[in-house]
């Protein structure tokens, strides 16, 4: 891996099928469905193919930020896959594929490698006053920058602002609050979308202005959080019938949940 600065720094690749021999740093490491591996920028590195079928894994990149840190600077090349990790790497990539917008994906993917890559602090372990105080400001930062920036800023945008890494971000918020920044920034975008609801506005007019990706990907956040259908919701507060759900609102597919 090699390139400029603004190239991704860190490259990590789990194994879905097949499997290989990865070649770096003057060592052979085996790699299947049951591990995964990571590459830095600037690592010699070659891998040999050893079954028949066609090798199939999923490659996620992190770019350097503001700060210059990134997950896994000083983690191993080879990650252990266990059951809970390959299920949340499944649900990065339905997430994907259901038309999750890219803040949602970036935060999915740094929750996914925080403990294979990025390490895991014990839970008991104390923490010093001045540490918690730093992470509740950074939550509440986040908090701000999130009510006043635009609906459709990213998550890199976000931690730029309050001046730390996404993976940083992600994994404080998530500490002191309980909850993703994803679901703390659809909360947001819901109750927005329900003060509108009333208007004679668009649906999708309503999905474009609050940062969703179309009225669909509003349809399936909205659900999610609220229980209900736009539409129903919209009916409600104008004390009219709902109309009759269709056959697409029915068979969209949602968005696999994350814990929020």
């Amino acid at each position: 891996m090699t390139g400029e600065s603004d190239e991704a720094v860190l490259l990590v690749s789990l194994i879905r099928s097949g499997c290989l021999v990865l070649r770096a740093s003057g060592r052979e490491e085996f790699v299947d469905p049951a591990t995964g591996f990571l590459l830095r920028r600037g690592d010699d590195a070659a891998v040999a193919h050893l079954a028949r079928r066609p090798d199939l894994s999923a490659v996620v990149q992190f770019h350097q930020d503001v700060h210059g840190e990134c997950p896994g600077a000083s983690g191993p090349q080879v990650l252990p896959v266990d059951a809970g990790l390959g299920l949340a790497h499944r649900g990065l990539v339905a997430a994907c594929r259901a038309g999750a917008d890219s803040f949602e994906v970036a935060e999915r993917a740094n929750r996914l490698l925080a403990g294979p890559v990025g390490g895991r602090e014990p839970a008991a372990r104390p923490r010093r006053a001045s540490t918690v105080a730093a992470h509740r400001r950074l939550v509440h930062q986040a908090c701000a920058a999130l009510t006043d920036g635009p609906p459709t800023a990213g998550l890199e945008d976000i931690s730029r602002l309050v001046g730390c890494s996404p993976f940083h971000l992600s994994r404080v918020f998530r500490a002191v609050t309980g909850r993703t920044l994803t679901g703390h920034r659809n909360q947001l975008r819901v109750r927005a979308v329900v003060e509108e609801l009333g208007d004679a506005r668009p649906l999708r007019e309503l999905a474009a202005k609050h940062g969703f990706a179309d009225q669909a990907h509003l349809t399936r956040v909205f659900r999610r959080h609220a229980g209900e259908l736009p539409k129903v919701v919209r009916a409600a507060l104008r004390g009219t019938a709902a109309p009759a759900r269709t056959e697409q609102e029915s068979s969209t597919p949602r968005t696999p949940p994350s814990p929020e």
